[in-house]
């Protein structure tokens, strides 16, 4: 007993000694770092006066520890952001700069497992098991990397040609290129799976049943950053220093989130998720070692959080079992919802949950990124067990095939869990063509709706599920007949912009009449009409179509959202609502040598023009904001803004009611510049501008120190949106009362914004939160 405890002393002694070694403090300059290696890798501790939400949005947070030490990289361009927030921080080392690893030569066998290949190795091992396993693996490469590397995915399953009815499964790794545990990992997976067929009944039964994707490196240009025959120095960036998992599309954040175009490793794997149907996957990570479920991006828990928490408990447990003391054991006992963590926006688990209708978890396999070479091996067996569990998962739960009842034919269907599924896309959907589907789920009882276009839906009530089991439901829908349905390109759109309707209705439909309320035109003949709209607010669409006698209507209600964004241009605008940001919007910075002189007039009689700025940011000394109380840049200066000092709120006070902002820059650097919303103070008109008198909205108690705060306006509300002072929207709620409760529970203290709109217009209305 006592040598196995020294044993276990010096084993976890050298985990404790590994685990420091890559917070290593880095004596260079961050200009030094960042000339060099494209990012840099820093700690600091979080100001209690900043928002976690806030430094997400400027750098890639990377892990905050259990004593408030955040760790995180940083380009050059979100590093600069960072240095203008004056918080003091240590430079690191990159773990990858401090490892000493062997890599696969002529006197090593790539299949030991116990060194890392360099990338022709990789690539060679790749097409070799296409070559050996013909009739079980295909290997494609679905794009190339900024510097031309492959991005390489091995599809193993029985009849690897065949497009069957089984559900499809993806893992990936190393999208942070410094990350490659999971990197070896896949490839020895892919290396188990082939190798085991037909002799372990469990492996047999998986490539049986289940279509299994896998791509061991997302990011091969981070991984070989020094060099293609070693993943020393590697990095967390691909190519471009733009971090992967920042940079996909989000659902709070829309695209680009991180305001980077689409890299081209994310627009290959985007691609290639369109291409299929997978009902779970995993993005394999390193840093940490925890199992890590939705959401990230925001703190509502995903439809199927109980089913997250279980399959993410199973994979940590299954380690646990199989791993010394301690392993997998991070946050609680192993698993953490994102949020809770630290929330990011981009990422790649959000947009596979959301945008793909998928089961995604991220899951962090080492304390160390780049784990030394000898340790390899005893991850995996740690993991692989759990590996594949999580695999087995896509079998559970609902699954079967949706038909036409008249002809047979497979249906592209919508499959929701009643009062279960939500608003987060959390229904799943049949794959075409052959009209099956697979319905991971907690065990229970549920009731499923089937639906589809010119359909009538059908809900099949009371269907029990027990974990680790499944239940086969093949559903046949009838004909809806005639019946009117359409589609819009796009149903949040700001003012100006044209939305493109298209008609969806069922049936022989001889003549179409559309009506569209705030629309130019208003009404319309055509099949699919094409319909601008120029004025902020919420609109009805109806449509009738008709074939003689028979009739059939259909209206959405609110259906078309529009917003009003202006950006700094060199004008003159009559309007009485609006976002005003600088040239770059809300996505980009303003540019170089700019020099321009916009001017707001109330659109309402008698009102004074007011901008409220709920963020505020140029290069301090150089970049110019100057407002005028006026018509011109004649009038009286109200004032000359830099750096981050706010304009704060501005009402004009001029007989015109006009307010005039001139904005220069030089040649040099630029930075996010703003976001005020414009609205009137006062007047005698009536329209779009009655809500605008703040007198007609009350917010209490403010200071709120409690966890809610009410809204009472003297006229119905409908909608209300929480903005932090960055202008992040964090919250949301549609309505249609005088008296709203927004709840603060998740919230950090300091200043927000609640915006209020109605149909006469809309309000900004500052809230100060305290805990």
């Amino acid at each position: 007993m006592r040598i196995k405890g020294l044993i276990m002393t010096f084993f976890l002694s050298v985990i404790f000694i590994t685990t420091q070694a890559q917070f290593k403090e880095n004596p260079q300059s961050a200009e030094k770092v960042l000339r060099e290696r494209g990012e840099v890798y820093f700690k600091f501790v979080k100001p209690l006066n900043v928002k976690a939400d806030a430094l997400s949005g400027i750098i890639s947070v990377d892990n905050i520890d259990y004593e408030g030490n955040v760790y995180a990289f940083a380009n050059a361009k979100e590093f600069e952001k960072f240095e203008a927030l004056n918080i003091d921080y240590t430079l690191l080392y990159n773990s990858s700069e401090l490892a000493e690893v062997s890599m696969y030569d002529g006197s090593k066998d790539a299949y030991d497992w116990d060194a890392y290949p360099t990338y022709e190795t990789y690539v060679e091992m790749m097409y070799q098991f296409q070559t050996d396993f013909p009739d079980l693996c295909t290997v494609e490469s679905i794009g190339t990397t900024v510097d031309g590397r492959e991005l390489l995915m091995a599809k193993i399953t029985d009849n690897v040609s065949v497009n069957e009815n089984e559900p499809e499964f993806f893992y990936t790794s190393t999208m942070h290129g410094d990350e490659t545990v999971g990197y070896v990992l896949m490839i020895r997976l892919i290396d188990y799976l082939l190798n085991n067929y037909g002799t372990d009944d469990r492996v047999t039964a998986m490539v049986n049943n289940i279509e299994i994707f896998i791509n061991p490196n997302a990011n091969p240009d981070g991984t070989y950053a020094g060099g293609n025959n070693s993943v020393w120095g590697a990095s967390r960036s691909n190519g471009n220093n733009i971090d992967l998992n920042r940079n996909y599309p989000d659902p709070e954040e829309g695209d680009h989130p991180d305001g980077n175009a689409w890299q081209p490793e994310t627009e290959a794997f985007m691609a290639f998720a369109d291409e299929h149907d997978f009902v779970a996957s995993v993005n394999f990570h390193s840093g940490i070692e925890v199992v890590n479920y939705p959401w990230d991006t925001w703190a509502v828990r995903h439809a199927d959080d109980d089913w997250m928490q279980f399959v993410s408990h199973e994979y940590a447990d299954t380690c646990q079992e199989n791993s010394p003391s301690g392993y997998m054991t991070s946050h609680n006992d192993g698993i953490t919802n994102g949020y809770d963590w630290y929330t990011i926006s981009g990422g790649r688990q959000d947009y596979m949950n959301y945008f793909q209708n998928c089961r995604e978890i991220t899951l962090e396999l080492s304390n160390v990124k780049l784990l030394p070479e000898n340790e390899l091996d005893a991850h995996w067996d740690y993991n692989y067990r759990s590996l594949l569990n999580y695999i087995e998962q896509a079998t559970y739960g609902f699954y079967g095939v949706v038909t036409d009842a008249e002809t047979g034919d497979p249906i592209n269907a919508e499959i929701t869990i009643v009062g279960h599924d939500d608003d987060n896309n959390s229904s799943v959907y049949t794959s075409m063509p052959l009209g099956n589907y697979y319905r991971p789920i907690k065990e229970g009882t549920y009731s499923i709706t089937y639906s589809a276009q010119c359909y009538e839906s059908v809900t099949v009530e009371n269907i029990s599920v027990e974990d680790y089991a499944s239940v086969e439901q093949n559903i046949s829908l009838q004909s809806a007949g005639f019946s009117a349905g359409f589609n819009a390109d796009n149903i949040h759109v700001w003012a100006g912009e044209t939305v493109e309707f298209t008609d969806a209705s069922c049936g022989d439909v001889v003549s179409w009449e559309w009506s569209f309320e705030g629309g130019a035109p208003a009404t319309s003949s055509e099949q699919n009409p094409s319909v601008v709209y120029n004025d902020e607010g919420e609109y009805d669409v109806t449509l009738k179509i008709i074939n003689g006698d028979d009739e059939s209507t259909l209206v959405k209600e609110n259906y078309i959202v529009v917003s009003v964004d202006y950006l700094m241009t060199t004008t003159t605008l009559n309007v009485c609502t609006g976002n005003f940001y600088d040239t770059g919007g809300a996505d980009a910075n303003y540019s170089d040598n700019e020099n321009i002189v916009m001017t707001f007039y109330p659109s309402t009689s008698g009102a004074m023009m007011k901008a409220e700025f709920a963020s505020f940011s140029t290069e301090s000394g150089y970049d110019f904001l100057k407002i005028y109380d006026g018509e011109n840049t004649s009038a009286t200066l109200i004032g000359s803004y830099d750096g981050v000092s706010s304009p704060g709120i501005v009402v004009s006070s001029h007989e015109s009611g006009a307010l005039t902002f001139e904005f220069i820059s030089d040649g040099s650097q630029t930075k996010e510049g703003w976001l005020a919303y414009m609205s009137c103070e006062g007047g005698s008109g009536t329209g779009i501008d009655v809500l605008s008198n703040k007198n007609l909205v009350s917010i209490f108690p403010n200071p709120v120190k409690g966890n809610r705060v009410n809204v009472v306006s003297t006229c119905n509300i409908n909608k209300i949106e929480l903005i932090d002072l960055s202008g992040r929207k964090i919250y949301e709620k549609k309505t249609d009362s005088k008296q709203v409760c927004i709840p603060l529970n998740n919230l950090e203290r300091g200043m927000y914004m609640a915006r209020i709109y109605s149909r006469y217009g809309t309000v900004v209305k500052k809230i100060q939160f305290f805990k």
